[in-house]
């Protein structure tokens, strides 16, 4: 490394073993699965999500605000989202209700987000899925 870059300390633990698709302390992991698993729609959510953001920023930038400015204007909008404690801890769930953030327990819950105008809308505006088909998959 660099002398003069002072030394980042980051968690290097690895807390699901089980997951095919885990957040690990600063970065996502596809890890390899088992021939019955896919990550493949994980990752299409996860880039959709991306793209859709970084859609955002660039119309900022195009309508004359400085990328600094664009950049930092995303992060006060969202740090609230950024957690650097343990998601599997029994604090987690407190300091997301503390934040606003939704703290969905199971794949049921999960899908439900599908048909939420909020997501039929992100999903349509990146040509990923139309409003019935984001309806669609809500129905577990």
């Amino acid at each position: 490394g660099s002398k003069w870059v002072q030394e980042l300390t980051t968690g290097l633990e690895d807390r699901n073993r089980t997951a095919p698709f885990p957040f690990c302390g600063n970065r996502f992991e596809f890890r390899a699965v088992g021939s019955s698993q896919n990550c493949a729609f994980p990752m299409a959510m996860v880039n959709t999500a991306f793209a859709d953001g970084m859609a955002k920023l660039s119309e900022a930038i195009e309508a004359g605000t400085p990328v600094r400015d664009a950049v930092a204007n995303m992060y006060k909008e969202h740090e609230r989202v950024i957690f650097c404690g343990n998601g599997y801890s029994a604090e987690w769930p407190i300091e997301a209700a503390k934040r606003g953030l939704p703290n969905l327990k199971n794949a049921v819950e999960a899908a439900g987000q599908f048909s939420t105008e909020k997501s039929k809308a992100v999903f349509e505006r990146m040509g990923v899925f139309t409003p019935e088909e984001g309806d669609a998959r809500a129905e577990v």
